[in-house]
């Protein structure tokens, strides 16, 4: 296996220990077992929250910490094989799950007039729906993720730290190496709700995860042996809502082939996948005719022939990076090379086109604010907090 980092914050360069990040991801939790922490696994039927959870099932076997408490959303839309993958997880005796699902809206990246549908959705009759979920499982009323873990849901007792366990590797994005920098380590500083959030596997590489699970022989959900089998390089074998963004475009293409019937049913509850499945990301990105400048398709692609609440949206965003851009610059706007002085950066007429074709409803990719859930289905509440998955 990898060898793990010492110290991860040593003016960000890793240094390697020689220990096996396997050994050192069960002491990291031995110790908060030990520390008397009320610990929850967050659970996603992924690779890496199933092999947090593996690795806490150990080290609560050492300190007799038995069973483990594994939390656990249901999104109603996955590829086929994970929810049967997190039922055999709670069917364990050394596994105490909260199966929880909240109805809360999830973007639907390929549906430019309506961005958003709704987990289990109750203004649907049941038969349409993409699955019931089980039995144990439990209605909250909170949207935003961020609330899942909170003393109010998991009361501690005094002197007790409650803590969750993510699944986050660093080896997935700079933005995640550079968040673990900042923390110093592989606990993080408590949330809103005082929660800390433990990572395990942060320093974990994708071929650990898997030798992990042959290793060990455990349980692990074959959805990735079906993507591995349509050729979904490793990189690309994502486990999440699949409509979340245009990024799931070619894993479209794969269900299709994959689960037809799967993906017939998720073409009625989901318009405007099957377009992506056949045609790719083309069917979902703005396009540039001849002769045009990238302020040109800016207007008829954002605004002119767009959906009403895009195209208030794209001018927003528009209005904003061109004021700000006045305030250091004599110069248009600038339609492709990017302005690296403005905040946020890079901002360009392309950029803004590519950004707010599909309307951003997170505001992940602009600077406007994200769009609440009861702006497209009123009595729908709002986020609670950054939206987010």
């Amino acid at each position: 296996m990898t060898d793990t980092t010492s110290n991860p914050v040593a003016k960000g360069r890793r240094r390697q220990l020689g220990i096996d990040v396997f050994n050192e991801a069960v002491n990291r939790m031995v110790k908060l077992y030990e520390r008397g922490d009320r610990i929850i696994v967050s659970f996603s039927a992924g690779k890496d929250s199933g092999v947090c959870l593996e690795i806490c099932v150990l080290a609560a076997t050492i300190t007799d910490r038995l069973p483990v408490e594994v939390l656990m959303r249901d999104e109603e839309i996955m590829f086929p094989g994970t929810y049967e993958y997190a039922e055999r997880v709670a069917s364990r005796p050394e596994i105490n799950m909260h199966w929880i699902y909240a109805r809360q809206p999830i973007i639907n990246a390929f549906n430019r007039k309506s961005p958003y549908w709704w987990v289990f959705d109750p203004r649907l009759d049941e038969s349409e729906w993409m699955r019931t979920p089980p039995d144990i499982a439990y209605e909250i009323p909170d949207k935003n993720i961020e609330n899942m873990i909170t003393p109010e849901r998991f009361p501690v007792k005094e002197g007790q730290i409650l803590t969750s366990v993510i699944g986050l590797r660093i080896s997935e994005s700079f933005a995640r190496r550079r968040g673990l920098y900042s923390s110093k380590g592989y606990l993080t500083k408590p949330d809103r709700h005082g929660v800390p959030h433990a990572r395990p596997i942060y320093d974990f590489e994708d071929g650990d995860i898997w030798k992990a699970v042959l290793d060990n022989d455990w349980d692990y959900n074959k959805a990735y042996d079906v993507m591995h089998r349509h050729g979904v390089k490793a990189g690309g074998m994502r486990i999440g809502p699949p409509t979340m963004s245009i990024h799931g475009a070619d894993n479209l293409t794969m269900a299709r082939t994959a689960w037809p019937g799967w993906f017939d049913k998720l073409e009625q509850r989901c318009p405007g996948v099957r377009t992506v499945a056949q045609f790719g990301k083309r069917a979902i990105s703005a396009r540039r005719q001849l002769g045009e400048t990238w302020e040109d398709t800016f207007w008829r692609e954002c605004v002119e022939t767009a959906p009403d609440w895009i195209a208030e949206r794209a001018q927003k965003e528009a209005e904003k990076c061109q004021r700000q851009h006045s305030r250091h610059a004599t110069t248009p706007f600038p339609e492709a090379k990017a302005c690296n002085q403005c905040s946020p950066p890079n901002q360009s007429w392309k950029k803004i086109v590519t950004n707010l074709y599909l309307g951003d409803p997170f505001g992940s990719a602009s600077s406007l604010s994200p769009i609440e859930p009861e702006f497209f289905r009123p009595g729908a509440g709002t986020w609670g907090g950054k939206p987010t998955w």
